[in-house]
């Protein structure tokens, strides 16, 4: 086997995507990459190759296919059958279908006034110097997704523990995860069991009667998606979160252009996206047949990874990637995907990132670092990148 370059790489400082990426672009667009898994599969770091392969339904998602190449060995969440981001046509087109309705603008929209309560209730309890991460950025979308999926009480501490495990990709055992997300499926299915008896007028008793004529969810299509909205509805937004205020906060020019401009919080949101993944995409698919991308052929049977560090960081689409314009145009930034498997969240996602960031600007507006920036310690072991830590004061 040739010497193929590990994948994923380790990000470089404050969690900026790997100059490897900017290498292979210049010299191997796409390229092999070996997984953790030990399979190997072609990696994009171009925009234009990006989105070819999210938009092709060519590329499966359905890793069950007998020799189909693995990211991680053993159990992630991210290949586990039978959830909407495993599934091809037609079966991934009726499900999506079944909860679409669920995250529409207008329905989403409707949410912000009690977001912005939630925020400030929050913010009024924080003490002058706080914890930004588990103090704030975590708690507070936990409590909204309880909010909008209409369940409130949920264990957060729990959820929170089930989450990190299900995420990790070194420090626990693959028995270890699986049991996580065997504890965590049980969880929900007693939470939507309940939920049924006074099922409210939340997203969840949405998904619950979400149905396209005769057709409706099924007990275990609900089970999974409603605990996949709770893992991703906190995790990656309180993730996106802590690292976005980071980069607010040094240089800190970017906080207070926001707090004296709340206006710019829209377009601030969209390039924080762009900038402050949480991580590449874990997501591999496999050709159906030999496909041909701008910068190469994929042949049938073989993986690719639709990269968005590569996609995002790219110069030709994003001139000067590295710095951050709060006024530029980000209509093209890869953050919630592209294609069929586009975030079905990602209206949800959007809104709660710039009702936040905004109640935040408002309210402290004096916002600053309570350490060295360089003196941050980031996560390692986890498909998510973010600080583990990070103190902050009022201001």
């Amino acid at each position: 086997m040739a010497d193929f370059e590990r994948y994923p790489f380790v990000p470089g400082p404050r969690g900026v995507p790997a100059q490897t990426y900017a290498e292979r672009r210049a010299k191997e667009p796409l390229g092999k990459v070996l997984l953790p898994s030990g399979d190997t599969a072609y990696l994009t770091t171009t925009h234009e190759d990006a989105v070819a392969v999210l938009s092709d339904p060519r590329f499966s998602r359905d890793l069950s296919r007998p020799g189909a190449p693995r990211m991680f060995p053993g159990f992630t969440i991210a290949d586990s059958p039978g959830t909407l981001t495993s599934m091809d046509p037609p079966d991934h087109t009726r499900l999506r279908r079944l909860l679409s309705g669920v995250f529409t603008p207008r329905v989403v929209n409707g949410w912000r006034p009690r977001l912005r309560e939630l925020t400030a209730e929050l913010i009024e309890g924080l003490q002058e110097e706080f914890e930004f991460l588990h103090d704030f950025a975590f708690p507070l979308p936990i409590q909204v997704i309880c909010d909008v999926m209409g369940v409130p009480g949920i264990d957060s501490v729990r959820v929170r523990a089930w989450s990190d495990a299900m995420l990790s990709t070194s420090s626990l055992s693959e028995e270890d995860k699986l049991t996580a997300a065997m504890e965590f499926y049980a969880y929900m299915a007693e939470v939507i069991a309940g939920h049924r008896e006074d099922p409210g007028d939340g997203l969840l008793a949405a998904m619950i009667h979400a149905r396209d004529g005769e057709d409706r969810l099924n007990e275990d299509e609900l089970v999974r998606n409603a605990l996949g909205l709770f893992l991703a509805g906190h995790e990656t937004t309180g993730s996106v979160l802590g690292r976005a205020v980071l980069r607010l906060l040094d240089p800190r020019d970017g906080y207070a252009r926001l707090a004296a401009r709340p206006e710019l919080v829209p377009d601030a949101v969209e390039e924080l996206l762009r900038m402050e993944q949480p991580g590449d995409s874990p997501l591999l698919r496999v050709a159906t047949e030999d496909i041909e991308l701008p910068s190469g052929t994929v042949r049938k049977g073989e993986g690719v990874i639709a990269s968005f560090a590569g996609a995002n960081f790219d110069p030709s689409v994003f001139p000067d990637p590295h710095t951050m314009d709060l006024r530029r145009e980000t209509a093209q930034h890869l953050a919630f995907g592209r294609g069929p498997h586009y975030c079905l969240g990602a209206n949800l996602a959007r809104m709660e990132l710039q009702e936040i960031l905004g109640v935040l600007v408002r309210r402290l507006p004096g916002l600053t670092l309570a350490g060295a920036a360089e003196d941050v310690r980031w996560t390692s072991g986890s498909i998510i990148i973010r600080p583990a830590r990070l103190p902050v004061r009022k201001g």
